[in-house]
């Protein structure tokens, strides 16, 4: 039987191997933009394709002084408080440019607050240049 100790561990371990999708390390939107087939490696080794009109969208919607900046893939950090899910937006221009394409302007101390409804609606749009990234609280 599992102590407690030993379960928490257990179960953080258990989310580490659910998030192997994230990105080993993440690429410019500039960088993007010049490759022709833009990809990133990810934790689990996997090589991922980040579609072309996606990185175009993003380009379009976000000022070209900041292409060096902007990282990709965008990163929703799935949280579960209480017996609400949420979903935050860290990086600040991620969170800038989903309030300005798509009008969430919830924020709490500079960092965007999403419901998973409004996750899916971005997701639709930008099916390969974000991932969902699961945070455990203990």
């Amino acid at each position: 039987m599992l102590n407690n100790q030993n379960f928490e561990r257990t179960f953080i371990r258990m989310v580490e191997v659910i998030n192997k999708h994230l990105p080993k390390r993440s690429k410019t939107l500039s960088e993007m933009l010049n490759e022709e087939f833009p990809t990133i490696i990810c934790r689990d080794g996997n090589e991922y394709l980040i579609e072309k009109n996606e990185i175009e969208f993003i380009s379009e919607n976000v000022d070209s002084n900041l292409w060096s900046s902007f990282r990709i893939p965008i990163i929703f950090e799935m949280c579960k408080v209480g017996s609400e899910t949420i979903v935050y937006v860290r990086d600040k221009l991620h969170s800038e440019f989903i309030s300005k394409t798509f009008g969430i302007r919830r924020y709490k101390d500079d960092v965007l607050i999403l419901y998973p409804h409004e996750v899916y609606r971005i997701r639709k749009k930008l099916r390969t240049a974000s991932q969902v990234m699961f945070r455990i609280q203990v």
